[in-house]
């Protein structure tokens, strides 16, 4: 059991198995040196690919709904509209599978399903820091995820435009990312 990482300028992917978030303390965070690090920037985006997903669950549209319903309340986040889930009818079986989204005051929570190849892929994206453990935690039960995969792009690092305050966050960004490959 461990974590790669792979890295590229535009982001970090970090592979998980179930029950193992390295590099983060309560998960929420990463760490170095026993401090927490900061995000910077308009708001951290976590996407997670889950594979060998229980398939009923994942073909489930009431749960998917639930899930959509109570995941921000659970994320101390803003409900604007109940959520929606839409059934997709792909070329092939395999292809077919359920979108839910759920628009939130701090932006959205997006899940998709493909239950024959038993793979979740869900966005979350938040205008405010949010526990990633906590949502992360939640969907691996929800779902029977088996292992995943999450990305975390901080998004709009130069928010606001101002150049010291760019400079602060690039190197913020910097040391978090040393913090998440060392």
């Amino acid at each position: 059991m461990g974590t790669k990482f792979l890295q590229s300028p535009a982001k970090i992917l970090t592979t998980y198995t179930v029950g193992s978030i390295m590099g983060f303390d309560r998960g929420d965070r990463p760490r170095k040196g026993g401090r927490e690090l900061e995000l910077f920037g308009f708001g951290p985006h976590l996407m997670i690919d889950g594979y060998d997903a229980n398939p009923e669950k994942l073909a489930d549209k009431d749960l998917i709904y639930k899930v959509l319903d109570e995941l921000p309340e659970k994320m101390e986040m803003t409900k604007v509209l109940p959520p929606s889930v839409f059934e997709y009818r792909g070329q092939t079986e395999e292809d077919t599978g359920l979108t839910g989204v759920v628009i939130i005051a701090e932006s959205h929570i997006a899940i998709h399903t493909f239950p024959k190849k038993r793979f979740i892929s869900v966005d979350i994206f938040s205008c405010k820091d949010f526990d990633l453990k906590v949502a992360l935690d939640y969907l691996i039960e929800a779902f029977e995820i088996g292992r995943y995969e999450t990305y975390l792009v901080n998004r709009g690092k130069e928010y606001p435009k101002d150049a010291r305050e760019a400079r602060m966050i690039l190197e913020g960004e910097r040391e978090y990312l040393e913090a998440r490959i060392s």
